[in-house]
């Protein structure tokens, strides 16, 4: 999912955005759709648990409104500064080393992910060994280590993953069938399923931005709006119908998964709902575990390769020791963060934990702030009152001293506040929250 965008290393700033061939929006909705739809969904019944039924709905769908229009703002930024990548859009709006925090974000994302995956991986393993063999409480870090000796570092380190492709769509087919599977356990029997929803209907507390949290990861592809835009031939109608129909079917598929999550378990509800079906006596849920190891396995070295790009981008020493001695450079930039990547992974059980973390902190950055933020810079009354008074001649969106300016109404301006705002209150809360504090 994501990981094969290299939107941190695109063209440089200030270029003006050249159509590529022209997808239609079909087939651009259903891209965008498989974007955002992953592993990450097995963690938003635990959203509902935390921000209760009704409540949690809510915050869900103002995640996917919020989310969908900033997705769009992006792209309407790059048309309106002649940009080609969200790091672009940020660094002509606040300055070329601003750039760079898009970049560190999509390294912090890869990172965190590729964390999840070694976590999920390793959950579904357990299962299927006390499923399968009878082996109960395996150890967790064992199986992450081998997972990442014998699977993930060696996978990680091939050049051309083009073949792994194949392997991504046969991964989309298993989370169909267990986001299926899932649903339809609850349909079967829903009149029992009720008395958990019932437990949990409403209640408002501060598990709302736990909830907030999680809901912002699950419509996380922010980085990838340039690249779809470009795609559509840089028509923003275009664009808009994608967002609206992809983040309209993402909702529909999230919240009826985690609707049947909350329904099936209530309160016994793990961070990954799949570790609460019994290990015995349903072929379906083994089917399913190791289904969703072998998934996550292969998607793995797309994401890391996303992350480690990024990485090099921002690290020029790295780049000439690259020139110098290109082998040992890429062993090194591949070896060491798997590793860290594994040990970190064997110090959370819990992957809830991790994908609520990142939802609260790179998520509410490339999903609220950084696109509201740029939007406010853009537009702001000082810079449109200079840019009247010492260049009045020139168009909309040109560059003058003191950066681009691009009309903004009101409306629009008081909106783009409230998601700074908020994404820095779902930032601090999740923080406080991951570090106990709250």
């Amino acid at each position: 999912r994501r990981a094969t965008t290299r939107v941190g290393m695109a063209a440089g700033q200030g270029a003006r955005p050249r159509p590529e061939e022209r997808s239609s929006v079909g087939a651009a909705s259903v891209n965008l759709t498989k974007n955002l739809i992953g592993a990450g969904i097995f963690s938003l019944p635990m959203a509902l648990l935390q921000g209760s039924l009704l409540p949690g709905l809510g915050v869900m769908l103002l995640a996917c409104i919020v989310q969908g229009g900033s997705f769009v703002l992006i792209a309407y930024l790059c048309q309106q500064l002649h940009c080609t990548s969200y790091r672009d859009v940020f660094a002509t709006a606040f300055g070329k080393r601003a750039g760079t925090a898009v970049d560190v974000c999509i390294c912090t994302n890869a990172f965190f992910a590729c964390v999840s995956y070694n976590i999920l991986v390793a959950d579904f393993q357990v299962k299927a060994l006390e499923g399968l063999f009878g082996i109960i409480d395996f150890h967790r870090a064992k199986l992450i280590w081998m997972n990442t000796l014998l699977i993930t570092m060696p996978l990680s380190h091939v050049r051309n993953l083009s073949a792994l492709r194949y392997t991504s769509i046969l991964g989309l087919a298993i989370i169909a069938f267990v986001i299926s599977y899932v649903v339809s356990d609850f349909y079967s029997s829903r009149a029992v399923k009720k008395h958990n929803l019932h437990l949990h209907m409403y209640r408002v507390d501060i598990g709302l931005f736990s909830t907030l949290a999680l809901c912002t990861g699950a419509f996380q592809a922010h980085y990838n709006s340039p690249k779809f835009f470009r795609e559509l031939g840089c028509d923003l109608a275009a664009h808009r119908r994608v967002v609206v129909m992809s983040f309209a079917a993402a909702l529909c598929i999230y919240s009826s998964f985690a609707i049947s999550g909350l329904g099936l378990f209530g309160s016994e509800l793990c961070g990954n709902v799949l570790k609460n079906y019994p290990a015995e006596g349903n072929r379906f849920v083994l089917l399913s575990w190791l289904g969703m190891a072998f998934a996550i396995v292969f998607t793995y070295p797309l994401v890391f390769t996303t992350g480690r790009d990024s990485f090099i981008g921002l690290m020029p020493a790295i780049q000439k020791a690259a020139q110098k001695r290109p082998l040992r450079t890429h062993m090194l930039c591949t070896s060491i963060p798997v590793a860290l990547i594994a040990a970190v992974a064997c110090l959370v059980q819990d992957v809830s934990v991790v994908t609520g973390t990142l939802g609260a902190t790179v998520g509410a950055s490339l999903c609220w702030i950084f696109p509201a933020s740029t939007y406010l810079r853009v537009t702001s009354a000082a810079a449109a009152e200079l840019h009247e008074c010492k260049a009045p001649l020139i168009p909309s969106g040109t560059r003058t001293s003191r950066g681009p300016v691009v009309r903004g109404s009101p409306g629009q301006r008081a909106c783009a506040r409230a998601m700074v705002v908020i994404g820095l209150l779902s930032m601090a809360v999740g923080l406080s929250k991951t570090f106990g504090l709250l």
